[in-house]
C-alpha cells in the first residue's frame, strides 16, 4: 500500500506552479539505504553519459529505461511515486525512466534550460505533454551546489523549441528571457528524502557545483499510458509492477 499522499492544497500547487515538494517523502533509513548503495555503486560511474554544459563543465547521468528487482527499482516502481504520479496526471502511466544524476563537488556542470518535454516530444515521439518527472534527493540540494531552479508557473507556457547548447538540448534563450519577466525563478533546494514532482514543461535548469559537496539525485519519469511513443524508437513501453512502500527497506540489497 502507499502510506504517502499529497494533500489536495498540493496539488493544487501542482497543476499552478508545475512543480510541488513532498518534504521528507523518503524517511532516513531509507534515504541512508539508497546513499549508501549509490554512493559505492562503480557501475554508476561506468554507465555514465558526460554531458558538457555551454561552458564545457561536465555532469555525469547514469539513466536506464527498465525496471527490475534491483535496488533502485524499488523506488521507480514503488506506489508512492506511480499512485502521485496518476492523481497529478489524471490517467494511469508507466515508468520512462531513471536516471541518477552526478554532480561532482567544484566541476560538476550547469544544466542549461530547458523542458524535458522539448526532447521528449521530439526524441521519443509523445504527442501530449502527459509526463511528470520525479526528483528524490539523495543529498541536499543547495544554491551553492548547483540546486535545480525553476520557473514557476512556466509549463502554462506550452512546449518551447529546443536545440543543441553543448551536449545538451536547452529552451530557446529568446523565449526563455521572456518568460522569467513574467515567471519567478525558484531555487528548489532540498533535504535528503524530499521530492519535487514536477511537470514535462516546466522551465528548469541547475548551475554549476562550486561547492566542496557532491549533489547527486536520482529522477524517475512517468508517462500516460495513452501517450506512448507513437513511432518504434528506443522508447519503448514496459508494464510497470507496482511495488509497496516497505520494499524498500525490506530488499536484500
Amino acid at each position: 500500500m502507499n502510506n504517502r499522499q499529497l494533500t489536495p492544497q498540493q496539488i493544487a500547487d501542482f497543476h499552478r506552479d508545475g512543480y510541488v515538494i513532498a518534504k521528507g517523502y523518503y524517511n532516513e533509513q531509507e534515504i541512508a539505504r539508497l546513499q549508501q548503495t549509490a554512493f559505492n555503486d562503480d557501475s554508476l560511474y561506468e554507465r555514465a553519459w558526460h554531458k558538457k554544459d555551454a561552458d564545457g563543465a561536465v555532469s555525469k547521468v547514469c539513466l536506464w529505461q527498465k525496471t527490475g528487482d534491483d535496488f533502485y527499482s524499488m523506488f521507480s516502481r514503488g506506489r508512492r511515486l506511480v499512485d502521485i504520479c496518476e492523481t497529478l496526471i489524471d490517467e494511469e502511466v508507466y515508468h520512462t525512466s531513471t536516471k541518477i544524476m552526478m554532480k561532482e563537488p567544484f566541476v560538476g556542470g550547469a544544466w542549461e534550460w530547458h523542458q524535458d518535454f522539448g526532447y521528449w516530444h521530439r526524441d521519443n515521439y509523445m504527442l501530449y505533454p502527459k509526463a511528470i518527472s520525479c526528483m528524490v534527493a539523495i543529498n541536499k540540494a543547495t544554491i551553492e551546489n548547483g540546486c535545480l531552479q525553476v520557473l514557476k508557473g512556466s509549463h502554462h507556457l506550452g512546449r518551447l523549441d529546443h536545440s543543441k547548447t553543448g551536449d545538451q538540448k536547452g529552451a530557446c534563450l529568446e523565449f526563455v528571457e521572456e518568460a522569467m519577466k513574467y515567471h519567478e525563478l525558484v531555487n528548489v533546494e532540498l533535504e535528503p528524502g524530499d521530492v519535487l514532482f514536477f511537470h514535462c514543461n516546466l522551465l528548469h535548469k541547475s548551475n554549476q557545483n562550486r561547492a566542496s559537496e557532491p549533489r547527486w539525485s536520482m529522477i524517475c519519469a512517468y508517462n500516460a499510458v495513452s501517450n506512448q511513443s507513437f513511432k518504434e524508437n528506443e522508447a519503448i513501453y514496459y508494464p510497470l509492477d507496482r511495488v509497496d512502500d516497505d520494499a524498500i527497506l525490506n530488499h536484500p540489497g
